[in-house]
């Protein structure tokens, strides 16, 4: 018996859960579960602003949290920490992705998208300083690669003619899987450097936040390898676009320095084999006419970019003693004050 994410059981034999009508067949996994919690997200959001009364990002993350927790308690870990007041207030979620005493964390912000389908990237929790600052700041502090994830109700072109690479191999894309979708928090950080912010180029760099844990398979999770040469693809892949923004901003030569080696943990699937190839050329060209303008960069933010360049290049490492003490059980410690709660993902194949 497999368990659905809506909390019922399945048979395996099942195609489809007698109660809410997901597909079984990816009842027990957690890509599954994940790219099912996006179509619901999906269809909520969208009926909420027709209804007129939105929901807020703390609600959709706290029913999506809720709905992992019930259907993968086994290796799934949540641990609040912050009141309702603080969690209202804009604060970030760490998810930590481990195997033992390894493995690697996330510091996430949800946005949920407004009824144009737009984000508001320049909120200031404090009235001075961009949420987007706070969250990488905070995030590089407590050892977490910088992420946002979207919560969508409006579905945008596809820039790539022909089969989409946004589907995985469980099935066919359709467009409820953009209802949670995920980026790096450097792709909000270079548009916020323009005069003009462009929801257009966060949407065209976010994945459906399942492709993080897709293994192809029905019941089982990636190793902890993939699942960290995902996420480190993300990071990587905007902070190249980020250097390249600042050095065609200031109008200087570039610098010389040792490239950074994309993540390539895995042969790609049938679904990303062809994700780049003239798409990057098109795209540069593109923004090439949206990067001029942008303030050059401060001494804080250079020693900043430093740390994200030691980030991208960094290997899975040791927990931190906090986080190995929540997988043992104990009460989680918040890295900051800012963090709402901790999820933590057991990606151990002898949990499977």
């Amino acid at each position: 018996m497999a368990r659905c994410d809506c909390g019922q059981q399945v048979d395996k034999k099942d195609t489809f859960c007698r109660t809410c009508g997901a597909r079984a067949s990816l009842a027990g996994s957690l890509c599954g579960t994940l790219s099912r919690r996006a179509e619901l997200t999906f269809e909520a959001l969208a009926a909420e602003y027709r209804r007129g009364w939105p929901s807020s990002e703390v609600t959709h993350t706290e029913e999506n949290l809720r709905a992992i927790d019930r259907a993968h308690g086994d290796r799934v870990a949540i641990h609040p920490f912050a009141s309702d007041e603080e969690r209202s207030n804009g604060a970030d979620w760490e998810w930590w992705f481990h195997s033992g005493t390894v493995g690697f964390g996330m510091r996430v912000q949800a946005k949920r998208a407004n009824r144009n389908g737009g984000y508001d990237l320049r909120y200031r929790p404090d009235g001075d300083r961009y949420q987007n600052d706070l969250l990488i700041e905070d995030a590089i502090q407590a050892g977490c690669i910088p992420a946002y994830v979207f919560y969508n109700h409006l579905n945008w072109p596809q820039r790539r003619p022909g089969k989409p690479w946004l589907g995985c191999d469980h099935g066919t894309f359709n467009e409820g899987q953009l209802g949670c979708t995920i980026a790096s928090a450097l792709v909000v950080k270079q548009t916020l450097r323009r005069a003009r912010v462009s929801s257009r180029y966060v949407k065209d760099r976010s994945r459906p936040w399942n492709r993080i844990l897709c293994d192809g398979s029905e019941s089982s999770a990636p190793s902890l390898e993939i699942a960290y040469g995902r996420v480190l693809s993300l990071h990587q892949t905007a902070l190249v676009e980020l250097e390249r923004e600042t050095e065609l901003s200031e109008n200087s030569p570039v610098v010389a320095r040792a490239p950074i080696r994309l993540a390539n943990p895995e042969e790609p699937s049938r679904v990303d084999r062809h994700q780049h190839d003239n798409e990057s050329d098109r795209r540069r060209a593109e923004d090439d006419e949206t990067t001029r303008g942008a303030a050059p960069l401060s001494p804080t933010e250079r020693a900043l970019r430093g740390q994200l360049r030691e980030m991208a290049d960094r290997p899975v490492g040791r927990l931190p003693q906090r986080v190995r003490a929540m997988v043992r059980g104990a009460d989680g410690e918040p890295a900051d004050e800012r963090v709402a709660g901790a999820v933590l993902v057991n990606l151990d194949s002898a949990e499977t």
